[in-house]
């Protein structure tokens, strides 16, 4: 099902049970799936959701620093919304097997590592968490 669908499923569904906070969570992401036409590079719907759950990231980091409970739960909550259109990225344990592999090439070396991490990520791209990656792929250079 296209993501544009499956927001609006849950919209109803949110709406019919009375989920208000995740109603709200949910128009968001529909609005920002619908704005992606406007968007000066073009965008997919699933980039779109990232983004925006990238935004509640960086605001609970702030909340958390301030000290600010109540909306660091309400973020928390958002963010768990999100991050159910998100496809699924690879644990650490599955992350570290892909850089393994990547590794036994032994086509890169330790000054080599922009390049590799390039190479890596548009092999692994949106399947991988890119800051676990390039903490792994940089141990993994080092140690070579």
């Amino acid at each position: 099902m296209e993501l544009l669908a499956r927001l609006q499923e849950d919209m109803k569904s949110a709406l019919k049970s009375g989920q208000k906070d995740r109603l709200g969570v949910i128009r968001m992401l529909i609005s920002d799936v619908k704005n992606i036409d406007l968007a000066p590079k073009p965008t997919t719907a699933e980039e779109a959701v990232a983004s925006y759950a990238k935004k509640l990231k960086k605001a609970l980091d702030e909340y958390q620093r301030l000290g600010k409970d109540q909306e660091v739960q309400k973020l928390r909550f958002e963010i768990s919304v999100a991050e159910q259109y998100l496809p699924k990225k690879a644990s650490a344990q599955e992350t570290e097997k892909l850089i393994g592999e990547f590794l036994a090439k032994g086509e890169f070396t330790e000054k080599q590592f922009g390049q590799a991490m390039g190479a890596f990520m548009k092999a692994h791209g949106s399947a991988v968490d890119p800051g676990l990656a390039n903490q792994l792929l940089r141990k993994g250079l080092a140690g070579k």
